[in-house]
């Protein structure tokens, strides 16, 4: 979504690379860091930092930012580009702090949401969405609603469900359309900002989720492929091109056009914040525009693991964009591709096969 992030929270551990984390003043990239963020606790790996407002939650943010650049390394091939994820104690990091650390030689920066900050943005939303749905209604009717959708909202165990898939799928994100294009390719008017074809970015950072998180993905595709396979004939749109490969490997993001909107109506003050909390009606919307395509993005990284042999086959698919080519060019090419089909309609035709197979009726 380019440099603005509508975040997922509110819609709906260590791994090898990294060592115990010691003081700041101990630590290079974290003495680079708190140079520019001095209020904040910082830990540090090989890859990286984390900044909070506590050493607890520091390494809590770090450890699942590792466990996306193990994840990172394991299916693209390379080293995660050096990251910063920072979560302000009472405000969300300003565009000028993430600015600053991406010029001190952190190009890939996650601002990330405390506590307190997530409670405020979450309460923000919910009431400018329950407000609206129950204009007319007594304020301490709609102040109660409020209440008790926020409670809901912001459970710690729904929030820590959440952050172990959105850490390191934001940053995988990042690591992907900065590390193969660079900053300076990137495109606000696109929904992802690179140069990458949408389904390839949103791919790269659903391989980075938990492994819990990405078989969740998996499980729903199954769910929904289900139904198709049970009456094709009641199936919605979102649930046919669920099956689609050459749709999902051209489309746009489904939920492109209702973040563009989203981003639109921001008002001036949202306008200064890298984040923004949706709630409601706003984060159903884009739940809808973007499941199928996570859901997929899952299961056909599978396949085309499966069929190339190759785990590492993001990688190379990565370099073929790069280079200029498309994705049936990249299936054309003299590289070795193991069983996968050399053109999109035989690799269709594949791809059904291999779902039932995957998928067995029972």
């Amino acid at each position: 979504m380019g440099k603005y992030k509508i975040s997922a929270i509110a819609a709906a551990l260590l791994s090898c690379g990294w060592a115990a984390p010691g003081a700041a003043s101990d630590t290079p990239l974290c003495a680079e860091a708190t140079r520019l963020v001095s209020d904040l606790v910082c830990v540090e790996s090989a890859h990286g930092v984390a900044l909070a407002g506590t050493r607890e939650r520091a390494e809590r943010l770090l450890a699942l930012a590792e466990d996306g650049a193990a994840r990172f390394i394991t299916y693209f091939g390379r080293e995660p580009l050096r990251y910063a994820v920072v979560e302000g104690r009472d405000a969300i990091t300003p565009r000028e702090t993430i600015d600053a650390l991406r010029k001190a030689g952190f190009p890939v920066i996650l601002p990330w949401l405390s506590e307190s900050v997530f409670r405020q943005q979450t309460e923000l939303s919910l009431r400018r969405a329950i407000s609206a749905q129950m204009a007319g209604q007594p304020q301490e009717l709609i102040d109660a609603a409020v209440a008790t959708a926020l409670a809901r909202q912001t459970d710690p165990a729904r929030r820590e469900r959440i952050e172990l898939a959105a850490v390191s799928h934001e940053l995988g994100h990042d690591w992907f359309r900065v590390g193969y294009w660079g900053g300076g390719a990137l495109n606000e008017d696109k929904h992802y900002g690179g140069p990458s074809p949408d389904w390839l970015d949103e791919m790269s950072a659903v391989l980075m989720e938990a492994p819990s998180s990405f078989e969740d993905r998996v499980t729903q595709f199954r769910q929904r492929f289900d139904a198709y396979r049970a009456d094709p004939a009641k199936a919605d749109e979102n649930t046919r091109l669920l099956i689609d490969l050459p749709t999902f490997f051209t489309e746009v993001h489904p939920a492109s056009a209702q973040v563009r909107l989203l981003n639109e109506q921001r008002t001036a003050e949202e306008k200064k914040s890298a984040v923004r909390i949706l709630t409601g009606e706003e984060a159903r919307k884009i739940a809808e525009g973007g499941a199928r395509f996570y859901l997929q993005s899952a299961v056909v990284s599978q396949y085309l693991i499966e069929r190339t042999g190759d785990q590492q086959v993001f990688g190379r698919i990565a370099n073929a964009f790069v280079r200029g080519e498309t994705i049936e060019q990249w299936l054309a090419n003299a590289e070795p591709k193991g069983t996968l089909p050399r053109d999109l309609t035989a690799m269709q035709s594949d791809w059904l096969a291999w779902l039932e197979a995957r998928f067995p009726k029972g």
